[in-house]
């Protein structure tokens, strides 16, 4: 680079505002951490290759609404076919993703071949991963102040669970995402002063012209009128008529119940219309943030099902009974009304159309089995615990946060304080429910209340995997931002022009430093303790960072993870940290801390999930199979059923979920005198007894040429 080209950089640089300057370089690390390695890791079973493959059927039968899924053939081939444990909004996009990358329809080999599988796979929920650091982020640095805005980001993204959770296609970012951006959209709505919404033409031609109109309406076509668009031009198509006329069924999935869809849609149609009708009419910037509220609400039950607006609403209505702003209600200020009609037009389409054409077998496997039945009665046997459970796991979910958890808390409960008046306050503003306006402390109120629901919630839900916990992490790094924003001196008021701006208020003095020295000794120590007993217990369970993400916990799924000793000179920045703050330097506690963060993402994301996905990820043995298999060879999955498999081949797998002799002897028969060579994918502990499944002539051929600590791949020469 020239001199001249560095020194126009340079002053570029200087001009930047210190709240773009910090931005801009925490999000070109969070990035540089989050791509880094993202070929690396091959797609994880059972969830990423599962979802994988559901999104890839979309593009290759060119159908977004009949959700499917199919093993391969065999005897087990056909054991499932219309899938019905999730809801679509995951699979679209990851489908969009790979309609755009040009991925699911090439080469038999394509998804081993290059990082462009893995990108178009990951990338939808890193997407939506990073949309939710950018709307907290910005929601706490307007309520607040930038500052706690950035601190608020850069915790969220700095914890390991979130980052993980980001980096790989798995339902629960297409969850968080849209429940983050209620609680935003619903601070936005009542924690500022009110405004008249900025509006063009008089009379009844007078629309809304404002931004937060605009934010409303991009995402009410988007999420809505995109969506029943896609799906009502499908189910109308000359392709789709003739694909289901064909199949000649005679009970479900017909070509009536087909068109029986057709005209269903046209009531979302015109429930659209009279929501564009009335949105038109809102004159107060509070309405238009309230139908964002709707819309993720109807989003978060397309992500993961009906927790995602349960837990809205709940927190909603907490919030309201806690501060006082229940009247909202009843003077009809929450626009329900309207916002039930938003959040049907945003989930109701597509599940009324499943509804209707693959009947009451698929309601009740999405709608009873996996979800009501989750909460109210274990899945599985290792999937239960107490209490006790969600805080153990919230201790390396959140590390190095963790460390600051009570502190934060204990300043959060002080901003439920009644705030005292202070000679001079004079008249008080009201925000736009017509309280007194305190935005930075009603905000840390409702983050706090945020993550008390939410982890209540979870805690009460019989079914408990690692994962669920990812919904409370988005409020808890909101009072972990708030927390460390305080522990910096008092921001200055802002200046433009050379006249000081009314500046926003911040707590002051400072909650951390204004505690008493046993209190911070207290505190620090304790934190040194929670950290050094999370990475004691990733010492001698290390595959517990790798469970974090997945549902298989015992057995073969404890062993293959990747050494963790480096975790301890990422952690050792935040104990620095933690003595900094004892010793009253706050800028510098603060900056060892992020330090830190920073440290054990980087690491978590591009040391160790690299080297684990060797063991929980079926790529390698794959692309060895590509590499040495000749035209008529035959891949198999024998004993063996963890989606993988599928996905790789893209169902081009002969699939046995249980040793059969009988069948697979019958598969070897048929293709005696062939020259062909069997690929057999199974777990380690059945190629151990697969010899003995095999007729007797094959067995001293048979040949393991691919094994990891999960997986084995074998090969079969058929004479």
């Amino acid at each position: 680079m020239s001199e001249s080209r560095r020194a126009a950089l340079v002053d570029r640089l200087r001009q930047l505002g210190p709240e773009t300057f910090w931005t801009v370089m925490l999000g070109m690390v969070v990035l540089a951490i989050y791509f880094a390695s993202i070929g690396a890791c091959g797609p994880w079973d059972p969830w990423e290759t599962h979802y994988g493959e559901v999104a890839r059927n979309i593009v290759a039968r060119e159908d977004p609404m009949d959700l499917w899924w199919r093993p391969g053939y065999g005897p087990q081939g056909k054991r499932e076919g219309v899938f019905a444990s999730k809801h679509a909004l995951p699979f679209w996009c990851m489908a969009l993703s790979f309609k755009v990358f040009g991925v699911g329809t090439g080469a038999a080999d394509e998804m081993v071949r290059s990082p462009i599988p893995e990108i178009a796979l990951r990338l939808p929920s890193m997407l939506a991963g990073f949309a939710t650091l950018a709307a907290l982020g910005w929601c706490v640095g307007r309520l607040v102040h930038w500052r706690a805005g950035v601190l608020t980001a850069a915790a969220l993204a700095t914890m390991p669970q979130f980052a993980i959770l980001t980096r790989q296609a798995v339902t629960d970012m297409f969850f968080v995402g849209p429940v983050a951006l209620a609680m935003v959209a619903w601070a936005m709505a009542w924690l500022e002063p009110e405004r008249e919404l900025k509006t063009v033409g008089k009379g009844w031609r007078e629309v809304p012209m404002d931004r937060a109109w605009w934010v409303f309406f991009a995402l009410f076509v988007v999420a809505a009128v995109v969506p029943l668009a896609v799906m009502h031009l499908h189910v109308v198509d000359a392709d789709t008529i003739a694909k289901v006329t064909r199949w000649n069924r005679k009970k479900t999935a017909t070509l009536a119940d087909l068109h029986e869809v057709a005209r269903t849609l046209w009531i979302y149609w015109g429930l659209i219309a009279v929501v564009l009708v009335r949105a038109l009419r809102w004159r107060r910037r509070s309405q238009a943030w309230m139908g964002v509220v709707y819309i993720a609400g109807g989003l978060s039950l397309m992500g993961k099902g009906m927790i995602g607006p349960g837990i809205i609403g709940l927190l909603i209505l907490m919030h309201m009974l806690v501060s006082g702003r229940l009247s909202l209600l009843w003077r009809g200020r929450c626009e329900l009304a309207i916002g039930v009609v938003l959040f049907v037009v945003t989930c109701f389409p597509w599940h009324h159309a499943m509804a209707i054409f693959r009947g009451e077998r698929w309601v009740n496997e999405l709608i009873v089995v996996n979800n009501l039945a989750r909460f109210a009665s274990g899945e599985q046997d290792q999937a239960v615990g107490g209490f006790g459970f969600y805080l153990r796991t919230l201790g390396l979910a959140a590390l190095p946060w963790s460390a600051v958890v009570p502190p934060a808390l204990w300043a959060a409960m002080r901003a439920f304080r009644r705030r005292e008046l202070e000679p001079g306050d004079g008249e008080l503003a009201v925000d736009a429910s017509g309280r007194p306006l305190d935005s930075a402390r009603e905000l840390h109120r409702l983050a706090t209340l945020w993550f008390i629901v939410s982890f209540g919630l979870i805690t009460y839900s019989v079914t408990k995997y690692y994962h669920y916990l990812v919904p409370c992490l988005p409020p808890l790094a909101a009072l972990v931002g708030l927390w460390l924003h305080q522990l910096l001196p008092p921001p200055k008021p802002a200046k433009e022009d050379g006249q000081a701006e009314e500046a926003r208020e911040v707590p002051a003095p400072s909650e951390g430093l204004g505690l008493p020295l046993g209190a911070v000794l207290a505190f620090a120590l304790g934190g040194c303790a929670i950290a050094f007993m999370v990475v004691r217990e990733c010492l001698e369970e290390p595959a517990w960072i790798a469970h974090l993400t997945t549902y298989l916990y015992t057995g073969m799924w404890r062993k293959g993870a990747a050494p963790v000793g480096r975790m301890i000179w990422c952690v050792a920045p935040f104990v620095v940290g933690l003595l900094l703050w004892i010793a009253r330097q706050g800028r510098a506690a603060v900056a060892a801390m992020v330090l830190s963060g920073l440290l054990t993402t980087a690491w978590v994301i591009d040391d160790y999930l690299p080297a684990t996905s060797e063991n929980w990820s079926q790529r390698t043995a794959m692309r060895y199979v590509f590499d040495h298999a000749e035209k008529g060879d035959k891949l198999l999955s024998w004993w063996f059923y963890y989606r993988g498999e599928t996905y790789f081949s893209k169902r081009r797998i002969w699939v046995s979920m249980e040793p059969n002799r009988k069948e697979l002897r019958e598969f070897v028969d048929d293709h005696r005198g062939k020259g062909s060579t069997f690929w057999v994918m199974t777990t380690v502990r059945h190629a151990e007894r697969a010899p003995a499944h095999f007729p007797a002539d094959l067995r001293p051929g048979i040949e393991v040429v691919y094994e990891n600590f999960h997986y084995a791949l074998m090969r079969v020469p058929v004479p």
